[in-house]
């Protein structure tokens, strides 16, 4: 069973076990129908990728940007991978959705609610439950219940005055020393962020299931921007159904252009476009 949002954000770190933690993130669907999935370890061979390649370049990155990092699990696999090989970064995670409310509609019932009020979770008698429709619905009859189900929490969530401001992050990194997170859209230029990061990395983010051809060119200039100067490094990189992840790493050469200096798999789908804007 999945634990419920009022139950996650009531534990210490140390109190959540790691399955629990990705299992919740998991059933989170966002109104765009993008899901908080994310699982630990999942770039172990990435992170080490990227280790080797700053030791052969001589790197000592200072501060690196972690786009579209969802719970946060895979930043804080990045952050140990980095301080075993005796980095001590500076980590700014960044998503376009990271706050959320508790909401209580009742004895034992509450909701976790975006800030534009689409329902994330409903939690009834401590049971947690998907305000969306998946296939096992159809045999199970929660078809016919999910719908009257979140059409009634909606109508209960706008007439709430009990609510809880929570941070859809995994707890480990709420309170971590060394990351800083920050909820941004990968489509808006942060001048914050301009000329700061000896690394970028944008896992499971740039790619035509989630933007149009102009949105990803905006974004990779974005992220160029973002760049501290020649030698910096960029990582785009996707990680397919199957369990293979292709990308492409990128170094900024001192005429502002990125060249390819690292393929993993088959090389980012978005190669092309990146190397062209």
């Amino acid at each position: 069973m999945i634990i419920t949002a009022a139950d996650f954000f009531s534990r210490a770190p140390a109190e959540l076990p790691p399955d629990a933690e990705d299992a919740f993130f998991s059933a989170i669907r966002n109104r765009n129908s993008t899901f908080k999935r994310t699982y630990r370890a999942r770039f172990q061979s990435l992170d080490e990728a990227v280790v080797r390649a700053f030791a052969s370049r001589s790197m000592r990155p200072e501060q690196i940007l972690d786009v579209g990092v969802s719970s946060g699990a895979t930043t804080l696999d990045l952050r140990a991978a980095l301080l075993a090989a005796g980095y001590d970064p500076r980590i700014t995670a960044t998503d376009l959705s990271l706050h959320a409310e508790l909401v209580s509609l009742g004895k034992g019932v509450t909701a976790l609610v975006s800030p534009d009020g689409h329902v994330l979770q409903i939690a009834l008698a401590g049971w947690s439950v998907r305000p969306w429709r998946r296939r096992l619905d159809w045999i199970t009859g929660m078809w016919a219940i999910r719908p009257l189900l979140l059409s009634w929490a909606q109508r209960q969530v706008e007439n709430s005055n009990s609510r809880r401001p929570v941070l859809l992050v995994s707890p480990r990194l709420r309170d971590h020393p060394s990351i800083r997170v920050v909820e941004d859209d990968v489509l808006k230029r942060r001048p914050e962020f301009e000329a700061k990061f000896q690394f970028v990395r944008a896992a499971n983010i740039l790619n035509h299931d989630y933007f149009n051809e102009d949105q990803l060119r905006a974004a990779v200039r974005n992220l160029r921007a973002y760049l501290a100067g020649p030698g910096s490094l960029l990582l785009i990189v996707r990680s397919l159904h199957n369990g293979e992840q292709h990308g492409s790493l990128f170094e900024l050469g001192d005429d502002g252009q990125l060249s390819v200096c690292q393929r993993f798999g088959d090389g980012s789908e978005i190669e092309q476009l990146a190397l062209a804007s």
